[in-house]
């Protein structure tokens, strides 16, 4: 069993109901959903296309998938991170857009946010005790084409794109060649226009679980911020 610490739009809003009919899941009942129409692509297509995101839910990773080091217990990382949320203080994001990072396309931010930043380097450091190291052998398949700091991170923290190298995202396809990113980029900016025109608050962290290798990960758990008062 993995978990994983997200960022995950509110379950009522239209972004939250966007994201998860576009990936066909939703990964709090583990129900499929039905893709909207691109008429350039048929749904088996537009499914094949987006399989990877939509095994890990619609989300924004802030500390990656992990199985729970020898000692540590579901109960104690669930205290911890309710403890942290209470610690930490709800915050808007700048708008999202649809952008395209490398080979595949993703909401991103529109400009930098410090608060995000910093929320998720901590989730990284705070939460890496619960974190089974990873092996040799695991670290030298994601080596390949890392940059040093990008190595040094991924023998300290187990994934080389945190700290400093993590880029808040929201994964909406697979890998994609040069036509089908022009052709989905299109379908994406229609299909978020409605709820990008939304601010999106940070107000909780979310908990997913993945059962057992492979499986699709489900929203388990939503730990609130604490509001000023």
């Amino acid at each position: 069993m993995r978990y994983a610490i997200y960022f995950a739009p509110h379950q009522d809003s239209i972004l939250w109901q966007a994201g998860c009919r576009w990936l066909g899941r939703d990964p709090v009942s583990g129900a499929d959903l039905e893709q909207p129409v691109v008429p350039e692509f048929d749904s088996a297509a537009l499914r094949e296309r987006t399989a990877a995101p939509r095994r890990y839910g619609f989300h924004a990773t802030l500390k990656p998938p992990f199985v729970l080091a020898k000692g540590m217990s579901h109960d104690e990382l669930y205290a911890e991170l309710g403890a942290f949320a209470r610690s930490c203080r709800p915050f808007w994001l700048p708008r999202l857009r649809v952008t395209r990072l490398g080979n595949f396309l993703a909401l991103c931010l529109s400009q930098p946010s410090k608060q995000m930043d910093t929320l998720a380097a901590e989730c990284v450091a705070r939460f890496d005790r619960f974190r089974l190291p990873s092996t040799c052998d695991e670290r030298a398949r994601r080596a390949n084409g890392l940059s040093a700091k990008q190595q040094m991170l991924l023998e300290r923290w187990g994934y080389p794109y945190v700290m400093d190298e993590w880029r808040f995202h929201m994964t909406l396809t697979d890998k994609l060649d040069e036509s089908d990113t022009a052709t989905l980029s299109a379908a994406l900016r229609a299909w978020f226009d409605e709820a990008l025109r939304e601010r999106v608050r940070v107000s909780d962290l979310c908990v997913f679980v993945e059962p057992c290798a492979g499986a699709e990960m489900r929203l388990a758990a939503r730990f609130p911020m604490l509001e000023a008062r």
